[in-house]
């Protein structure tokens, strides 16, 4: 098939041309319809002689919208209103597609700039399911309620007003599922719904914590919050249950990280504390006990390497965490049930490491000195390489 020798003259505002042979090593070059053009944002790419492939209404061609510039430097973002891009760029995985359901909607930029989140689900769904604009455009036409049905969402006004306060940063791919099943579930809702500032990484952290937790407890993540952040977060509210033994009423009323810090640290003192005259006598008898209640002490997954070595007993367990005055002593249900174990580093520091079990390998979970003291980059760097060889 030869390409349309129209389509390859002088660029102009509704067609756009891209040579993509010195990224691609091979004679490539890409056409994409302009954002006025009739049929906007549709392409073809071809080789001079023939048509290579084409791709329609939410179709892209495998290059994100903002990386595609020809020789004078022009792009096709250029032609792309400013507030339909930055709500492209919340999911550069589909941004294409995203603007191209502007570019043929008025109903969809209206839509995208509204209610963001919903937009990308609704487009998501409709290119997973080769919506053509007519079929768009009726979805669109819909009530907010009923546009949530469609895309398999709960059909609540109460949802319709969540998701149009959640404020976005960017999105990964695997992320889009993960808020769904987020959304679709009850608990999280009840959570969301008091939030006056709701923000993507609010979901991140409902999503990563997989247990419930007060309103208030949001208040310990913001916009700002990277993930890193969250997952700190997320481990001191795992840690503080645990050593509260499930006294919710210890962790009650949380709302910022300093008072998180504040009943971590004096759960693990009261756990640590030295018991009457003989702490190490009283750790013994609190080792047999958990004995009893777990059976014998997992094998060690990881081998040891010189300086790194696992604990290999439940009273090592409570020796570690009491030696180095953080909650390690209190992660006995997880090391029963395989899902953590525990080592300890003796050069080129002394540091606490634990590994946790995410489909069936063994991944660093948490390096942690005296006190949780923060590893060098050295000590790190010899805790990752020993885990991935």
């Amino acid at each position: 098939m030869e390409p349309d020798t129209r389509m390859i003259g002088q660029p102009d505002q509704r067609r756009l041309f891209f040579d993509l042979s010195a990224i691609l090593g091979y004679q490539i070059h890409l056409v994409v319809h302009g954002w006025q053009a009739e049929q906007p944002l549709h392409w073809f790419s071809h080789d001079r002689t023939s048509v290579i492939a084409r791709g329609s209404f939410l179709e892209a061609p495998g290059l994100p919208v903002f990386t595609l510039e020809d020789e004078d430097g022009g792009g096709l973002s250029d032609q792309i209103p400013l507030k339909i891009a930055r709500v492209a760029k919340f999911m550069p995985a589909i941004d294409f597609e995203l603007c191209q359901a502007c570019a043929a909607s008025d109903k969809a930029c209206q839509l995208a700039v509204d209610a963001p989140l919903l937009f990308i689900l609704l487009v998501d769904f409709a290119r997973k399911n080769s919506f053509s604009v007519h079929k768009l455009n009726q979805i669109l036409a819909l009530k907010r309620t009923d546009i949530l049905r469609h895309i398999g969402l709960p059909g609540s006004r109460s949802l319709a007003r969540i998701i149009r306060r959640i404020r976005l940063s960017t999105l990964l791919p695997w992320e889009l599922e993960d808020v769904s099943q987020a959304l679709r579930n009850p608990e999280v809702l009840a959570v969301l719904r008091h939030h006056p500032r709701l923000h993507l990484n609010h979901l991140r952290f409902v999503l990563r914590l997989r247990q419930p937790i007060e309103p208030c407890m949001l208040n310990l993540i913001d916009e700002h919050s990277s993930a890193q952040d969250i997952n700190w977060v997320r481990r001191m509210i795992l840690d503080t249950r645990n050593l509260a033994r499930g006294n919710e009423r210890a962790i009650a009323g949380i709302a910022s990280r300093q008072s998180l810090q504040e009943v971590h640290d004096r759960l693990v003192e009261r756990f640590n504390r030295d018991h009457g005259k003989d702490p190490a006598a009283y750790r013994g008898l609190l080792s047999e006990r958990l004995k009893a209640e777990h059976g014998d002490y997992p094998s060690i997954p990881v081998p040891a390497i010189d300086g790194i070595e696992p604990l290999c007993s439940w009273l090592d367990l409570l020796e570690e965490g009491a030696r180095m005055h953080h909650c390690v002593g209190s992660y006995d249900i997880h090391v029963a049930h395989g899902d953590v174990f525990i080592y300890r580093m003796v050069q080129p520091e002394r540091l606490t490491i634990s590994l946790e079990k995410k489909n069936n390998e063994w991944i660093v979970g948490e390096v942690r000195g005296y006190c949780n003291a923060s590893p060098s980059a050295k000590a790190l760097e010899i805790v990752r390489r020993w885990v991935e060889c």
